[in-house]
C-alpha cells in the first residue's frame, strides 16, 4: 500500500508514488487527496493536469483534487488553468472548480458558460448544477449570459436560472421564450419556466404550446403548463393532444395529463421525427 499523499508528506514520496507508473496506485491516492495541499503537491497536481500524456483518468483525478484543496492556492492555480489556452485544460479546471464551490469558482464557472468550445461550456454546467443550492446567488450574472450574442451560451443560462430558485427570473426567461431567434433558446426557456414553478408564466407557455413553429418548443411548453398545472390546465393539454401534428408533441402532453392523474388512451408517436 503507498503511502497516503497528505500536507506535510515528503516530496520524495509523492514524486515515487506520482511517478510510479502505476495506474492504481496513482488514482488511489489522488482519490485520498482532500484538502490542506501544500504548494509542492499543488504544483504536481497542475503538471498533470496540463500533461496530454497523462491518462484522461488521472488528469481529472488531479482536477478533482486541486479543487478539494481548500487553500487559496488551490483556488487560484484552477482559476488560472480555466485561462489556458489547451480546450482540454480548461475543460478539467472545470471539473476541478466544481469541488470547490467557492464564490471566485462559482463566478468563473458562469464565465465559462461563455467559453469559445462547447465541451469547456458543457463542463462547466455540469459543476455549476452540482451546486444547485447557490444558484440563486448568481442572479445577474446568469441573466446578463441570457442576453448573449451566442445561443449555446443563452441555453445552459436558461437552464440555470430554472434551477436557480429566483423568480426575479420569470420575466426574463418569458422574454426569450417569446421573442428569441433561437428555437433552442426557446425550448430550454420554457424547461426553465417549468423548472421555475412560477404559475405567472403560464400564458406565455400556452401560447407558445399552441403557437411555436418549433416542435420541440411546444412539447417542452407542454411540459412546463403540467408543472405548473394553471386553471384548465386539462383542456389545454388535451387540444394539444388532440390537435398538435407532430408526435413529439402528443407524447409530452400525454404524459403531462397522466402524471396530474388523469386517463387518456395510448398515444402513438414517433417522437421529433421531422424536427422542423
Amino acid at each position: 500500500m503507498p503511502p497516503s499523499m497528505s500536507g506535510d508528506v515528503e516530496m520524495s514520496d509523492v514524486d515515487q508514488i506520482l511517478q510510479s507508473g502505476d495506474f492504481a496506485d496513482v488514482c488511489q491516492q489522488l482519490d485520498g487527496l482532500n484538502g490542506n495541499l501544500d504548494p509542492s503537491l499543488i504544483k504536481r497536481l497542475i503538471t498533470f493536469i496540463k500533461n496530454g500524456e497523462q491518462a484522461e483518468a488521472v488528469r481529472q483525478k488531479a482536477a478533482e483534487a486541486l479543487g478539494r484543496g481548500n487553500t487559496e492556492d488551490s483556488k487560484s492555480a484552477l482559476i488560472n488553468l480555466s485561462e489556458n489556452n489547451s480546450e482540454k485544460v480548461r475543460g478539467l479546471s472545470a471539473i476541478g472548480l466544481g469541488e470547490d464551490r467557492s464564490l471566485e469558482s462559482r463566478a468563473r464557472l458562469i464565465e465559462l458558460l461563455a467559453d469559445a468550445n462547447n465541451n469547456v461550456r458543457n463542463l462547466a454546467e455540469r459543476s455549476l448544477l452540482q451546486m444547485e443550492d447557490l444558484l440563486g446567488e448568481h442572479l445577474q450574472e446568469l441573466l446578463a449570459l441570457l442576453e448573449h450574442p451566442v445561443p449555446l451560451t443563452r441555453s445552459p443560462a436558461a437552464r440555470l436560472l430554472g434551477k436557480s430558485g429566483r423568480t426575479e427570473a420569470r420575466e426574463p426567461l418569458t422574454g426569450h421564450l417569446q421573442q428569441d431567434g433561437q428555437w433552442l433558446v426557446r425550448m430550454w426557456s420554457a424547461k426553465a419556466l417549468g423548472d421555475l414553478g412560477d404559475k405567472a408564466a403560464s400564458p406565455a407557455l400556452i401560447q407558445s404550446l399552441q403557437t411555436d413553429e418549433r416542435n420541440r418548443v411546444r412539447a417542452a411548453a407542454a411540459e412546463a403548463v403540467g408543472k405548473l398545472r394553471p386553471d384548465g390546465v386539462e383542456t389545454i393539454l388535451r387540444q394539444a393532444l388532440e390537435t398538435d401534428e407532430d408526435g413529439g408533441v402528443r407524447k409530452l402532453a400525454s404524459e403531462a395529463l397522466q402524471a396530474l392523474g388523469h386517463a387518456i388512451d395510448d398515444v402513438e408517436t414517433d417522437p421529433f421525427a421531422e424536427d422542423d
